[in-house]
């Protein structure tokens, strides 16, 4: 506790002293607040342009990716790896894209179940390009009855689509680990 006397501050006999402040830890303060604030941006600064409003506008064709134009098709950014089929576990299959509205699978040439995928997508903060993911479980029951009727086996690739075109991914091979 602290007693005031007369404007002056005195601690009460008994009650903890605080610690004493040394200069060199209030000039270390008070560099670090001189680096901090010179680190942050300066509040007179112009605000960065929005887009259609100078640089970065679709109308200029610059993307939110280095080198990609806006006006081309989707990128697949990780294509669907092979799988085998495990006993009874189903085989999962991943799919990514961005500048993609929808992104779908295909396998053997038609579409799979659509209860078998799943899709998501975020817009990336770094960037500000649309990612879409998908991911699809392929059943052994599947994969057996096509293995029977062609050599080929089972094969899946994802297709990214936009207003701006179609892109395929590289095509996964779906098999089974065992026959039993």
């Amino acid at each position: 506790m602290v007693k005031w006397a007369q404007g002056e501050r005195r601690p009460l006999p008994g009650a903890p002293r605080p610690p004493k402040r040394r200069p060199v830890e209030a000039l270390l303060a008070l560099v670090l607040l001189l680096l901090v604030a010179a680190a942050l941006p300066c509040a007179t600064a112009d605000p960065a342009p929005r887009p259609g409003q100078g640089e970065g506008s679709e109308e200029e064709g610059d993307g939110p990716l280095t080198g990609v134009e806006d006006n081309s098709p989707p990128i697949i950014l990780e294509d669907p790896q092979d799988a085998y089929v495990i006993k009874n576990k189903p085989a999962t299959l991943t799919c990514r894209a961005a500048h993609a509205l929808k992104v779908n699978f295909k396998c053997n040439g038609g579409p799979p179940a659509p209860e078998s995928q799943t899709e998501t997508s975020f817009v990336d903060p770094m960037t500000g390009v649309r990612v879409v993911e998908v991911q699809m479980e392929v059943e052994r029951s599947v994969v057996e009855g096509v293995q029977d009727f062609d050599e080929t086996g089972y094969g899946c690739h994802c297709v990214a689509w936009s207003s701006r075109g179609l892109t395929p991914s590289k095509t996964a091979k779906v098999a089974t680990a065992c026959k039993y």
